[in-house]
């Protein structure tokens, strides 16, 4: 999994191509499911469209086939997280370093 619980994500693929790029609180986690597998949450049957892992997530702006809604479940792989000190140290090892340099 790419995402973890309390994680910011930005939205990099969904159904609604509206809710692409919006930042998302990514609050909990679901479950594994295979794709067309099935959960209810207060009383609505919810379908996965992918085999992966799912998150509730929630965020300003975002839409679902009901309209407007604060919280949404979304798959693993179509989230990227945003974690500043991740970025950091990715370009620390992209860096050369000394004595990687010709002299």
């Amino acid at each position: 999994m790419k995402c973890e619980q309390g994680d910011l994500a930005k939205i990099i693929f969904s159904l609604n191509p509206g809710n692409i790029g919006k930042i998302v609180l990514v609050e909990k986690y679901i479950g594994k499911f295979e794709k067309g597998g099935r959960f209810d949450f207060r009383g609505i049957t919810c379908v996965v469209p992918i085999a992966d892992h799912y998150w509730w997530i929630k965020g300003e702006g975002l839409s679902n086939m009901f309209g407007d809604t604060p919280k949404a479940y979304i798959a693993d792989s179509w989230l990227e997280p945003l974690r500043p000190d991740a970025d950091k140290m990715k370009q620390k090892e992209l860096a050369p370093s000394e004595t990687d340099v010709a002299a």
